[in-house]
């Protein structure tokens, strides 16, 4: 018998599920670390000198050694990072197996604690992008946004379910090379209101943790980085944005849900 397919009512964040994915996975899943990455390049650093030297002197010695650690240093870095990135997603599906089917809790109920959502809002769309155009909705379904993506994927308009424009976004710099999760994120957004200039969003050089800086100029000027698919402000985590099932959600504070940060979620989702 074939599974049945959800539609968009029946697809639910549940509350057990949006803690997990908000407050659990950044802290069971972890990017490479600057220090993997340091040890790593002075061994293949070294490797590769040691297989210099023997092509420069003609030592065969030294020549078979480099080049043989040389390999071995590669293949090896290889399997970290594969593994790691396996492990990863072994312990994402495994937090999240132990919410399916969690029912919501009754928020009337006086024993329970308050909701840590209750001053959130929550947008999401779908994971796989089809057309030039789609729609982001809440957890209920209702549409909130509609996106309409350029040709060239160089900008991205967004507006409201009455079809008035809310925000524009346009990259300066689109990746032609897209790997990964975050694969076609441009290293450079200007986020307009009409036209305006509301943010400019500049993706950090990082062999680590995807960073982005988001710069949103007047009247009330703020900064945010984006780390690893979280948003803090003041050092402070505001939002995360995070994907599950067919969907990529955007879970944020209603107080620092900036147009800029919705630029920054629509072109991470086009």
């Amino acid at each position: 018998m074939k599974k049945r397919q959800r539609t968009k009512a029946q697809e639910h964040l549940s509350d057990f599920e949006r803690a997990i994915c908000y407050y659990t996975l950044p802290r069971v899943t972890h990017p490479v670390t600057y220090g993997l990455v340091v040890a790593y390049c002075v061994c293949l650093v070294e490797a590769a000198g040691a297989l210099g030297y023997g092509m420069a002197t003609g030592h065969p010695i030294w020549f078979r050694v480099g080049k043989y650690a040389f390999i071995g240093i590669v293949l090896l870095g290889i399997g970290i990072f594969l593994v790691r990135c396996f492990l990863n997603e072994l312990k994402e599906r495994r937090v999240l197996a132990q919410a399916r089917g969690v029912p919501d809790a009754h928020r009337e109920a006086d024993d329970l604690p308050p909701n840590p959502f209750r001053d959130h809002c929550l947008v999401r769309c779908p994971r796989a992008i089809r057309g030039r155009s789609f729609e982001c909705t809440n957890d209920a379904g209702k549409l909130l946004y509609k996106v309409e993506v350029s040709p060239r994927d160089d900008w991205w308009k967004l507006t409201d379910a009455k079809g008035e424009e809310i925000l524009r976004v346009r990259a300066a710099h689109v990746p032609r090379l897209r790997f990964g999760i975050e694969r076609g994120l441009p290293t450079h957004l200007t986020v307009y209101s009409g036209n305006e200039e509301l943010a400019q969003i500049r993706r950090r050089p990082s062999l680590t943790a995807r960073t982005s800086d988001v710069f949103c100029s007047g009247p009330e000027p703020r900064r945010y980085v984006i780390r690893h698919r979280s948003v803090y402000t003041d050092d402070r985590l505001v939002g995360r944005i995070y994907y599950l099932r067919d969907y990529l959600y955007l879970d944020i504070e209603e107080a620092h849900c900036h147009k800029a940060i919705l630029g920054f979620f629509v072109a991470l989702a086009a």
